[in-house]
């Protein structure tokens, strides 16, 4: 590593340090050590953090500074939440253990420089669930850790810009649980695969999303899969807003293509099977089943359920083959 590389973060350490007020923060540097970004961050337990996954971009090297002052490399990106703007990063079994964990969200959660307070609480279409945050007025746009009123770890806050205001909203903890170490690539492998222009268009759409103002989310979808055709997420969340706006044959072939770009998705399989079976083709939405029961029981089991519970007359004609035995 070049020493000016270390004079940056040396210089850049003695200054959080002392104007930080003992917080968790993501450091981040360019291939030729320069300084590009700092970000709130949160250690948890078995030496991983969540960090913001904007302020990886363009990175080559990651360093989390605890609140004790000491340096932790990010050695692997270990699970990339691309919907919530979070990523999980493993920086060494040696990283202190960071708060305990909040087992739901409370009504009341507080960020680094101010409270909030937690509004309504939805499903968000095949993003899951997401609160809407009263901050009161304006605040820091910055996408940090929330906790409760006993300083556990709650969830995640995001903002995103929604009719020209930032908006802020609620991700709970337990959605990042689930995904924890799902990936292991470099900070400079996981740039190698992601652009931070081509996903503008997208964060844009995820706070249409979770407003639900499915019109401008099925805008910036739309731009997002032109702007990134590779995009499986993107065509996912594109089929939902196109569902939303009454297009059921355009939302068939957005989740058709979620599935193309990534036979892996078990969430697109799941929400292309249960769009077959209420469009009465039952036989392809067993197929959507029996490709998940590969993939990932908890889905499997959810459509399952519909494809269990399912009668001739939600069909447009009463089908013979209906009733047959699912294997």
């Amino acid at each position: 590593m070049k020493r000016s590389h270390w004079l940056n973060i040396g210089a850049l350490l003695f200054g959080a340090v002392a104007g930080l007020k003992a917080e968790t923060v993501l450091l981040t540097h360019d291939s030729s050590g320069n300084f590009l970004n700092q970000a709130p961050a949160v250690l948890r337990k078995g030496g991983f953090a969540l960090v913001s996954r904007t302020a990886l971009f363009g990175a080559a090297t990651a360093h989390v500074l605890d609140d004790a002052g000491r340096l932790h490399p990010v050695l692997w990106i270990t699970a990339d939440d691309a919907d919530a703007g979070v990523a999980e990063v493993f920086v060494g079994a040696q990283a202190p253990k960071g708060p305990d964990s909040a087992t739901t969200m409370s009504r009341h959660v507080r960020m680094r420089h101010h409270e909030a307070n937690i509004e309504n609480t939805k499903e968000a279409g095949g993003f899951g669930f997401v609160s809407r945050l009263d901050c009161g007025g304006p605040k820091d746009p910055d996408s940090e850790p929330l906790y409760d009123e006993h300083g556990l770890l709650a969830g995640w806050h995001a903002t995103r810009v929604v009719d020209g205001r930032n908006t802020a909203f609620a991700v709970p903890l337990a959605r990042f649980d689930a995904i924890s170490q799902t990936s292991r690539m470099s900070v400079a492998e996981w740039n190698r695969s992601h652009d931070a222009a081509k996903e503008e268009a997208y964060q844009r759409a995820m706070g249409y999303l979770w407003m639900e103002d499915f019109d401008g989310a099925l805008f910036y979808f739309q731009k997002a899969v032109d702007q990134d055709p590779q995009n499986a997420r993107g065509w996912y969340h594109l089929a939902f807003a196109q569902g939303k706006n009454g297009h059921g044959k355009a939302k068939l072939a957005c989740y058709k293509k979620a599935v193309e770009l990534d036979p892996q998705f078990p969430p697109a399989h799941y929400y292309l099977g249960f769009s077959l079976l209420i469009g009465g083709d039952r036989d392809g939405a067993i197929a959507e089943y029996r490709k998940l029961k590969d993939l990932d029981e908890g889905w499997a089991s959810r459509l399952k359920l519909f494809l269990d519970a399912a009668h001739v007359d939600v069909m447009e004609k009463p089908d013979p083959k209906a009733a047959k035995r699912i294997a």
